[in-house]
């Protein structure tokens, strides 16, 4: 008997690590870490702090939002599942089965 099997699906927290870890979101950390730095070495600036939060901010947001919509395409996915056949006839050696 041929069987498909379904991919081995990963836990929600790894797939979040992985959107909020891509190459630009990386360069988004980058950034944060830089302006952050430059408030410790400058502390008399506050607009470093404030621009290095809302970097943090924005690729926290970006990554709850590619996460939903990632996750919301797993769900129509799974539900083409449905609409596919149990069992199927077919023909081995010149005989149906």
């Amino acid at each position: 008997m041929n069987k498909m099997s379904d991919p081995e699906k990963e836990h929600w927290i790894i797939t979040f690590l992985k959107e909020i870890t891509n190459i630009f979101a990386l360069l988004l950390w980058f950034a944060a870490a830089l302006c952050i730095a430059a408030y410790i070495i400058y502390p008399d600036d506050p607009s470093n702090i404030y621009l290095g939060c809302i970097l943090i901010l924005i690729v926290l947001a970006i990554g709850i939002v590619t996460y939903q919509q990632n996750a919301k395409s797993e769900a129509i996915m799974e539900g083409f599942k449905n609409y596919l056949p149990q069992q199927c006839t077919v023909i081995r050696n010149g005989k149906q089965r």
